[in-house]
């Protein structure tokens, strides 16, 4: 039976996990038959309706427009934007198939990396969410793919090639703008990677790379400060800076004690009777500091973020604590399903879903988690004990994944799920190639 399976397997992979795609997503549709919706979601349908009528002189700056975007392609319908996203989902099971194959040269193993990363639910049920991180997934996925399918880390790679990864790197910023250190992730280590070759090529690569993203992120910031007269992202940056620094947000100095006071007050409040929502104190203070301080939403997220530079100033030590825990939750509460659980038309198929993920999936996901840290850690030895020499592939998947936890933790302090969804694909690729390879030395030394 087992050598029935390989051999399937290994003579139709992408067919078998096809078949299990649109079997799962189709048992979802006929049992869930919802769109998930959440507190975000409406901030991206009002900008893809304003995108539609091409009508954003006041956008008051809630979001980037690249989620928006598709939601504007599919005519501002939440049906269509879901059928994009399984369209994508379908997609994202072709790249990550084909970018483990070249990586690994191994069917099987590329099977197994695609099987465990889409199969698992929470994965699965992004794609009926009104939320960003179903496109996220298949830029990080498309990114990754054309890095390897054209080899781009190698010096002699035509120049067209990096002008078209600044057009991919773009549009992943602008679908969530913390993804802009993708840019300078890449650029950086490419030019280290191939210093030595002629430095005139190196700088322009990096160069093509870089630009785009850079002027894209120049103008829609540029955009923001004609609009809402702050040059940022999003107006929530100062919101999520004040969550970083809620849990010394106290010492704020008196002359910022209206907002001080009012955070901290309700920040002690959640201590006692819901602790683990601490980190989303400045949103159940949200309202009363806008009544309070009569300040628009953009001038307040504009006053919390001057505040919280200034503390983190005052008290890095404090700061670097706060980054290293949310660092922390990155990779600890990376797990959670995004769904309406009222929603299921039938009971016995959501039972059988929350069995699935509560007893086994989550756990499973913690595993990778645990397992790429220790992975890392032995990858980040070895590139020293190299005496920085050995540049490869994995290593730079090594720096994303990280780079990533820390770049969250600078910005933003919660333990939300979302943050680490968009790398799980790399986890688990990362994770297998070094599970087999363990594997592969156990058995050497047995033979011996």
């Amino acid at each position: 039976m087992i050598q029935k399976l390989q051999k399937i397997i290994n003579n139709h992979p992408l067919r078998v996990l096809l078949t299990f795609a649109v079997f799962v997503r189709v048992c979802i549709a006929l049992f869930y038959n919802s769109i998930s919706i959440f507190p975000d979601s409406q901030d991206y349908i009002n900008l893809g309706e304003l995108i539609t009528r091409l009508q954003l002189e006041n956008y008051p700056g809630n979001r980037t427009p690249g989620y928006s975007t598709l939601i504007a392609l599919a005519n501002n319908s939440l049906i269509i934007t879901v059928i994009f996203q399984i369209l994508l989902g379908f997609l994202n099971i072709y790249l990550l198939f084909d970018f483990s194959k070249r990586r690994t040269k191994s069917i099987a193993t590329a099977f197994w990396i695609t099987f465990f990363t889409t199969s698992f639910i929470h994965y699965i049920f992004f794609e009926f969410a009104i939320l960003t991180e179903s496109l996220t997934i298949s830029l990080v996925l498309l990114i990754f793919w054309f890095i390897e399918r054209f080899k781009l880390f190698n010096s002699a790679v035509s120049i067209k090639y990096y002008f078209i990864l600044s057009i991919l790197l773009s549009i992943i910023y602008l679908i969530k703008p913390l993804f802009i250190y993708f840019t300078l992730a890449f650029a950086l280590f490419y030019f280290v990677k191939n210093y030595k070759q002629k430095l005139t090529k190196i700088v322009l690569k990096s160069s093509a790379v870089i630009l785009l993203p850079f002027l894209i992120y120049f103008s829609w910031n540029s955009f923001n400060k004609k609009n809402i007269g702050y040059f940022t992202n999003t107006f929530y940056f100062g919101i999520n800076l004040s969550q970083t620094a809620t849990s010394f947000f106290e010492k704020a100095p008196d002359e910022d004690a209206l907002i001080r006071d009012i955070l901290v007050r309700k920040r002690d409040s959640l201590i006692t009777f819901a602790p683990r929502k601490i980190p989303m104190s400045v949103w159940f203070a949200y309202d009363e500091l806008k009544e309070k301080s009569g300040l628009t939403p953009q001038n307040l997220s504009a006053e919390l973020g001057r505040i919280s530079k200034n503390l983190f100033k005052k008290h890095p030590d404090l700061y670097a604590k706060q980054v290293l825990k949310s660092s922390y939750l990155f990779f600890t509460k990376s797990g959670a399903l995004k769904w309406n659980y009222q929603s299921f038309k039938n009971k016995y198929f959501k039972y059988g879903l929350v069995i699935i993920w509560e007893y086994f999936q989550i756990y499973l996901l913690a595993l990778f988690n645990i397992l790429f840290i220790l992975f890392a850690i032995k990858k980040l030895f070895q590139f020293f004990k190299s005496k920085i020499k050995i540049y490869d592939f994995n290593l730079f998947v090594v720096c994303i994944v990280l780079s990533g936890a820390l770049a969250q933790g600078l910005v933003v302090y919660g333990s939300n799920s979302r943050f680490a969804f968009p790398f799980l694909p790399l986890i688990v690729y990362f994770v297998i190639i070094n599970v087999l390879d363990l594997k592969s030395k156990y058995f050497s030394i047995k033979k011996l």
